[in-house]
């Protein structure tokens, strides 16, 4: 006779679910067997934060809710990261836990929480598997994600109803649809887009903004209209590669990351913005409420939020229309000088030679307690050596913190769906937790993670998790000996310097103990040459790179 446990792994299974991250505890390891034996594999990780972040990259790279499974209390509680991560940043996410049986007293509160009133307000659909509603609450939840904007669910199952016998089974186990289409009624594409072409042919400084609203099926329809009426672009960075950012019509990325003020000049100069499945959610200032934009949603935004008197058009259906027009007009560069000074940002060099240059080795100033290395790379040197070192197609990670902003901006990505980071939550111990994901999702292409050495310090352990499940990719670790974005932060607020720096921790022998080779080096050419090999060779690889955090404000 079939059990609850093994309905909830066949729903996984035919839902097409071939992967689940997460931990193991007492109460779930019924369901980790009956995963096993519907051939759904378990990904084992050392917390239940990383395996949830691994699980939405994995699942949003296959088109699919990624799965996470913990135990009950202390496991389930770990989870609130990945939810609101995959809540605010778009991300499909299914999350099952324990919990303690109904049938226990009131008085057994021993690792009782309330698990379905802390996540409701941030999952679409929050339940309780039981021996009764397994075959259909399941695919419920996987095609809640899946709705526009994707988003994450939450179940739980005690282990004594994993064991019970699944009264549903006369009836099919449902299978999930797990398409995404947007949801809502929409206006006529052909209308939207005559009224966005007029409004174009009046427009001297047009900027056409992308957000994570946009499907990436699209983008080749959208990249053709763009292309054709050379229109200035600009995205966010949870989109990054849906435009080809080294084309000559691409502005630059808003939503805070490097160079910020620089692109609020230039939002604030243009006469037309156009909210192409523009979110705000990724905007950590109020231009997107202050500014006029024509918005062009198919789907709400984060929090079912749709701006005052915009109505939902079909993103493919309107591309389609306005690339059977031909261009309004033509613009001769609107934002060449924005483009420029973006571009020379990246190689604004401070001149320090004495910084620069040269193989370095690990230092410790027993005074300062702090990293004191004989020579720095410029942050600039780190992204163009990286960017020749491999193909346009390598997936790119980033953690957040001052490499997020350097990164997020300056990256080139080329391609959609290559590059992934936490913005709308902006969570650290993101990038090598992504990195796992986007590797088993997309084995045969390279992954880089970027990471500061504070974020690296949460979750390195990893390492030793990637190594296991055969996800070689390269990790790039910038150490500046402290928590630079908030001290940097602390600066420019004149508060006195506290509490920000921290004891260097060596990476490379982090990453050894984990069975990764490893290096430091601050000369471009050495972490080039480095990161091609391993990336040729299919091989793990983290690069210690020193970094003067000062630099950083010739960037922000």
């Amino acid at each position: 006779m079939s059990t609850t446990a093994a309905a909830v792994a066949r729903a996984l299974a035919n839902a097409g679910i071939e992967r689940v991250f997460g931990l193991p505890g007492g109460e779930v390891l019924v369901l980790i067997d009956e995963l096993r034996r519907a051939g759904v594999d378990f990904v084992l990780m050392r917390h239940e934060a990383n395996a949830g972040i691994a699980a939405a990259v994995y699942g949003k790279l296959r088109g699919q809710p990624g799965v996470v499974l913990a135990t009950l209390g202390p496991g389930a509680a770990n989870l609130m990261l990945p939810l609101a991560s995959a809540h605010l940043d778009q991300e499909p996410l299914l999350a099952i836990s324990a919990q303690l049986p109904d049938e226990f007293p009131p008085s057994h509160t021993h690792q009782l929480l309330p698990l379905h009133d802390a996540y409701r307000p941030i999952c679409r659909l929050a339940g309780k598997i039981t021996s009764e509603n397994a075959g259909d609450l399941v695919p419920q939840a996987l095609a809640a994600c899946m709705e526009r904007p994707h988003g994450a669910a939450y179940l739980t199952l005690s282990a004594r109803e994993a064991v019970k016998p699944f009264t549903s089974g006369d009836n099919p186990i449902l299978s999930a649809d797990l398409s995404a289409e947007a949801q809502g009624a929409k206006v006529d594409a052909r209308t939207h887009a005559a009224d966005l072409r007029r409004l174009l042919q009046k427009a001297e400084r047009p900027l056409v903004l992308i957000g994570l609203g946009l499907n990436t099926a699209n983008a080749s329809r959208l990249r053709q209209w763009l292309n054709d009426w050379n229109l200035p672009v600009a995205v966010t960075p949870k989109v990054k590669g849906i435009v080809d950012e080294t084309a000559a019509n691409f502005v630059g990325v808003i939503s805070g990351m490097a160079a910020d003020g620089l692109m609020v000049d230039a939002l604030k100069s243009s006469d037309l913005l156009i909210g192409f499945g523009l979110d705000p959610v990724e905007v950590d200032k109020l231009w997107h409420a202050e500014l006029p934009i024509h918005w062009v949603l198919e789907a709400p935004n984060v929090g079912g939020i749709v701006p005052a008197g915009v109505e939902l058009v079909d993103h493919a259906e309107i591309l389609e229309v306005l690339t059977s027009y031909p261009p309004p007009r033509r613009w001769a560069e609107p934002f060449a000088e924005t483009q420029k000074k973006r571009r020379d940002l990246l190689t604004a060099s401070p001149g320090a030679a004495p910084r620069r240059g040269g193989s370095s080795t690990f230092a410790h100033s027993a005074s300062a307690d702090r990293l004191d290395p004989p020579s720095t790379m410029w942050p600039g040197e780190i992204i163009t050596s990286l960017a020749d070192a491999v193909p346009s197609s390598t997936i790119v990670t980033t953690d957040v913190g001052s490499h997020k902003y350097l990164f997020g901006q300056f990256w080139p990505s080329r391609h959609p769906g290559t590059f992934w980071m936490s913005n709308g939550l902006s969570g650290m111990a993101y990038g090598l937790s992504a990195a796992i994901g986007a590797k088993l999702a997309c084995p045969d292409v390279p992954v880089l993670c970027a990471v500061g050495d504070g974020g690296f310090s949460m979750n390195a352990q990893e390492l030793e998790t990637a190594e296991r499940v055969g996800a070689p990719f390269v990790t790039v670790v910038l150490e500046d000996g402290s928590y630079s974005l908030i001290k940097l932060a602390q600066e420019g607020r004149k508060l006195e310097p506290y509490r920000m720096d921290f004891r260097p921790i060596d990476t490379v022998k982090m990453a050894e103990a984990c069975g990764v080779a490893a290096l430091r080096t601050a000369n471009p050419d050495e972490l080039a040459t480095a990161v091609r090999s391993a990336v040729e060779s299919g091989r793990s690889l983290v690069v210690a790179v020193p970094v003067n955090y000062e630099d950083y404000r010739l960037l922000f």
